[in-house]
């Protein structure tokens, strides 16, 4: 007794669907909605190798499409240089002093910031950048001048200085903040 395949005594079809994606399909079974006869039927072997030589691109027709005319914008319309074409966001923030705030969550009071540096952690807005840029970093008591926490009042100016990683770089987060709105001057220092 011979072994046969099933599959390879029924003839098929070559269908391709409107994304231009091709299969097979048995002679005889009604085509399912979305595919078409491409006009090639034999065997399963032959029909797979008619699919290999025609079928060159993977992608669907929409992807295509759509690659295609992305391309072609972008020969018309080069994109505008990037961000990253000038200084990173670390060379950016050791330039000069720039506009912080602190960010205290749930409110953004007095007292939660001293609860904040109470804890050793406070997290710090650098809002001019596109975005804004958060750092969060451990507060270094020994630099910091967090005098002005200690009156009853809270008012005046607290410097806060920890380090951190920005961008695979080691710095130092130097920050002056009014106590009453918790806005302030910062920069960043390499540390080499």
């Amino acid at each position: 007794m011979t072994n046969t395949n099933f599959e390879d005594s029924v003839p098929f079809l070559v269908v391709r669907n409107h994304e231009e994606q091709y299969s097979i399909w048995p002679v005889g079974r009604e085509i399912p909605l979305g595919w078409v006869d491409c006009g090639f039927n034999g065997d399963k072997q032959s029909c797979l190798k008619h699919i290999e030589a025609v079928w060159t691109d993977m992608r669907p027709l929409s992807l295509r499409k759509q690659m295609d005319t992305l391309a072609n914008t972008a020969a018309k319309d080069p994109l505008p240089a990037s961000e990253s074409s000038g200084p990173d966001l670390v060379e950016r923030l050791c330039a000069g002093s720039h506009k912080v705030r602190v960010v205290v969550r749930p409110e953004g009071s007095a007292t939660a910031f001293k609860e904040s540096l109470e804890r050793g952690f406070v997290q710090i807005e650098f809002t001019q950048t596109q975005g804004g840029t958060v750092l969060g970093f451990s507060v270094d008591t020994q630099q910091s001048d967090l005098s002005k926490m200690s009156d009853s009042k809270q008012s005046g100016e607290v410097v806060i200085v920890g380090t951190l990683t920005l961008n695979f770089q080691k710095v130092r987060c130097v920050a002056t903040i009014d106590l009453q709105d918790l806005t302030g001057e910062g920069k960043l220092e390499l540390i080499h």
